[in-house]
């Protein structure tokens, strides 16, 4: 297997669908002495090891702190430079390659331009667009996506044993990502709901000080600020549903019709697809890393105006 394969991959992709989880399988592919077509054994030595992240072999980087620092892309390339101690490969997996610094991205690059005849390279992005274009042109990209609504929600329903309800709803959060939608607590999400349905309902009766403040305070926690649009975004998604159906089975947020209903009556069809709009343009902003405090800004004083 390992004389078919490139000398560096770039697995690009949302957070938590797999990526990580496949370099992993791919090293003990390679490393593994068992391997079979369907990839390494999982139980040999080699495969655990790797599992375990203690193969003298494999060695993963991620973040210090905010950054990738050059001291540990040195590091690696020292490690690579030398011959596998037990397996058929040295592998080097940096998780989060979009976090090198100017520094760090520049000496990594070196790595690439100079492939050691005996390494493989894989970079894990969800943001592979910050990547320098030298290093990404120098790797062989597969793309993974998120995966379908119907597939996340079944998982979550079988290995966490939720109601088909509570399932469609974190499946409808975790925006393809089983990793997302295990580690979601289905009772807080519902209350981040409420709390927010309540303060866009509430939005348009603030003066410009009091939308400022709210603003603040979403900049100050951007996992909070994301949860907004996410489900901001559903929740319109789901009064234009009903709004077009009236039949509450095809809703992800199965909050009464009654509350669906005074949206219908209060927000134009024309309103809501705008306000769509502006909450997918700032989650791409927020994945682009814009400044949280502009687009919690932006975002609710467009909203509370209408």
């Amino acid at each position: 297997m390992s004389n078919t394969l490139a000398h560096a991959y770039l697995f690009s992709g949302g957070e938590g669908i797999g990526k990580k989880m496949t370099a992993l399988a791919l090293a003990a592919a390679v490393n593994c002495r068992n391997a079979g077509p369907d990839g390494g054994c999982g139980q040999c030595p080699s495969c655990r090891k790797i599992a375990s992240l203690v193969h003298p072999d494999v060695h993963v980087v991620a973040a210090d702190g905010d950054e990738i620092k050059i001291d540990q892309v040195r590091q690696v390339q020292a490690e690579l430079a030398l011959k596998p101690f037990e397996g058929a490969k040295k592998i080097l997996i940096v998780d989060g390659a979009e976090n090198m610094n100017q520094a760090s991205a520049n000496a990594f690059l070196k790595t690439l331009e100079e492939p050691q005849g005996e390494a493989l390279i894989i970079l894990i992005s969800s943001l592979p667009q910050s990547l320098l274009p030298t290093i990404r042109s120098r790797c062989q990209e597969i793309r993974f996506l998120p995966l379908p609504r119907s597939i996340l929600a079944h998982a979550l329903m079988r290995q966490r044993g939720l109601s088909e309800e509570d399932a469609w709803f974190l499946a409808a959060l975790a925006q393809g990502s089983l990793g997302r939608g295990l580690s979601m607590d289905v009772e807080q999400e519902k209350t981040v709901r409420e709390e927010l349905i309540g303060l866009w309902s509430s939005l348009e009766q603030m003066d410009t000080g009091e939308v400022l403040i709210q603003a603040e305070s979403f900049s100050k926690d951007r996992e909070r600020l994301e949860r907004l649009l996410d489900i901001g975004a559903e929740w319109l998604r789901d009064v234009m549903v009903f709004r077009e159906t009236g039949d509450e089975r095809l809703l992800v947020h199965r909050r009464g019709k009654d509350l669906h209903g005074q949206w219908i009556r209060r927000f134009s069809l024309q309103r809501m697809l705008s306000d769509m709009e502006l909450l997918t343009a700032s989650r791409g902003l927020l994945d682009r890393r814009v400044s949280a405090q502009l687009v919690a800004e932006n975002l609710l004083m467009k909203l509370g105006r209408g």
